[in-house]
């Protein structure tokens, strides 16, 4: 099945099988890190999940195949015993970066519309709920100088909401 594009970018968050699109999305975010094998990349979506989810060789080897096909990927090396290690092209980075960009794009938009979401999804019990959503979309607009003393003020309030729970 042909994949979408969007700007002659693959659309890796359509179609009929959502993890697929999903580890095409995470195989470019992984691999641009540093090359690694398939058998490296189902290991590192096992550990970062907990084992809730861990992909067969049957999803994961034909994806490589297909985005090898599509250039975005490529066979760097074969190491012992014919292992197959994977490097991102520049095909496979500009990729991954348009997809970064409209999903921050998104984020925006959905920023501007935050009140309107909030009187149709919220009710006056939800208002936690509300605080989350404005905390979220506050953090995307804090520069990237103040990230560590904002990540820093979320884990305060994650410990004093830890111990509210013990009490």
């Amino acid at each position: 099945m042909e994949q979408e594009t969007v700007n002659n970018t693959p659309e890796f968050t359509k179609g009929r099988n959502e993890r697929r699109g999903f580890i095409q999305l995470y195989i470019l975010y992984s691999l641009k890190k540093e090359p690694k094998s398939g058998y490296e990349l189902i290991k590192e979506i096992s550990e970062k999940t907990n084992g809730a989810w861990v992909p067969s060789k049957g999803a994961l080897y034909p994806t490589l195949n297909k985005m090898e096909e599509e250039g975005l990927i490529v066979i760097a090396e074969t190491g012992k015993r014919s292992k197959n290690i994977f490097a991102l092209t520049e095909k496979g980075t500009k990729t991954l970066e348009e997809i970064i960009k409209r999903r921050k794009e998104g984020k925006e938009q959905m920023y501007v519309f935050r009140n309107l979401f909030l009187e149709i999804f919220s009710d006056e019990s939800d208002s936690v709920k509300t605080d989350l959503m404005e905390i979220h979309f506050l953090l995307n607009g804090i520069a990237d100088n103040k990230q560590e003393e904002a990540q820093a003020m979320i884990k305060q309030c994650l410990d004093n909401l830890k111990e509210l729970e013990q009490r």
